[in-house]
């Protein structure tokens, strides 16, 4: 699926668009150092803020001062900010169960956009906790779409697994009272109780990516992971399958890159497959809701553009982040 940069491109690019994006340029953010330039970009500004969602284990940005290191979405906040969009990255309890983590995300997005209506990009666990929200009755009317990004709708046999093989971590957690029930809401059984309780409510629009690599384009820390979970649930990107990342929402074109490489970590190994980059993945997602509506009044031109000739393509990843290189 969507083997090639090429093919990706032109599936997620092709069609009509009735609005788009200008040029801009603009500081990559307010963390970054001084020293970086200013760097144009053309992905669409939506009319309403972007909120992205941290999945398990997410942190905050690590470093000194101003000076920032590594982040959960490395480089992305500052790509979309670069083309004129508001956003925020939420910072919830890294392993809490859904319901605690939907609660502080709810609290984080008011105390950023008071009043205002939202999209929301959940990657992997971010994804349930942006679900949460969706269906609490307090959030009617605020949360104008969800796209998820490689989030386990049907729970993850990985997640059965670790709990079977780890039971005795868990327990020392619970002793310890540390909220750990994230690792049991990402199991089968969890979010088949998940799914029952909180429907998706019609009339907001919701999409669904997965990550398909091939076996030699996953990074070497999920290479035994994606494995694994091939033999018990068939294609998927280390740690979720493609059928339980596609199983909320409308389906967006498969990315050709693994749970990792979806935040921007990790360079490609010698021998990988030239694929797109996170930037242009982001880029697609963004490019998806403008054409449902919701890009900014003033961006009027054409937002199609030939395979490869994105200004995403072009992008340069930040170098105060750690993790690698640009994909």
């Amino acid at each position: 699926m969507f083997k090639t940069r090429n093919n990706f491109l032109k599936v997620v690019k092709d069609g009509p668009t009735t609005r788009g994006a200008r040029a801009r340029v603009s500081m990559l953010g307010r963390s970054a150092t001084p020293s970086l330039r200013q760097t144009p970009s053309m992905c669409v500004r939506l009319q309403a803020p972007i909120v992205l969602a941290h999945g398990l284990f997410g942190v905050g940005p690590v470093g000194v001062g101003r000076l920032r290191f590594a982040s959960y979405f490395r480089g992305i906040p500052e790509f979309l900010r670069a083309g004129g969009n508001r956003v925020v990255v939420t910072r919830v309890p890294p392993i809490a169960g859904v319901k605690t983590r939907a609660r502080r995300l709810g609290e984080q997005v008011e105390a950023a956009f008071p009043g205002e209506p939202v999209h929301i990009i959940g990657h992997s666990m971010g994804g349930l906790d942006a679900r949460q929200l969706l269906a609490d009755p307090a959030w009617s009317g605020r949360i104008l779409s969800l796209t998820t990004i490689g989030t386990p709708h049907l729970g993850s046999a990985l997640a059965d697994c670790a709990r079977l093989r780890v039971g005795r971590v868990y327990r020392l957690l619970r002793m310890m009272r540390i909220d750990h029930r994230g690792f049991l809401d990402v199991t089968r059984r969890a979010m088949r109780a998940i799914n029952k309780a909180a429907a998706r409510p019609h009339a907001i629009p919701c999409f669904s990516v997965a990550g398909d690599p091939t076996v030699k384009d996953v990074c070497w820390p999920l290479r035994g992971l994606y494995e694994a979970l091939h033999e018990m649930e068939g294609p998927n990107d280390g740690l979720v399958s493609v059928e339980s990342a596609l199983a909320f929402g409308t389906p967006l074109p498969a990315w050709p890159v693994d749970h990792l490489r979806q935040m921007n970590w990790l360079a490609p190994m010698p021998g990988m497959a030239a694929g797109p980059t996170a930037f242009e993945l982001y880029e697609a997602v963004v490019t998806n809701l403008a054409r449902h509506g919701f890009a900014a009044e003033d961006d009027p031109e054409d937002r199609s553009a030939a395979p490869g000739t994105s200004p995403a393509s072009r992008w340069k990843c930040p170098r105060f982040f750690a993790f690698g290189r640009r994909a």
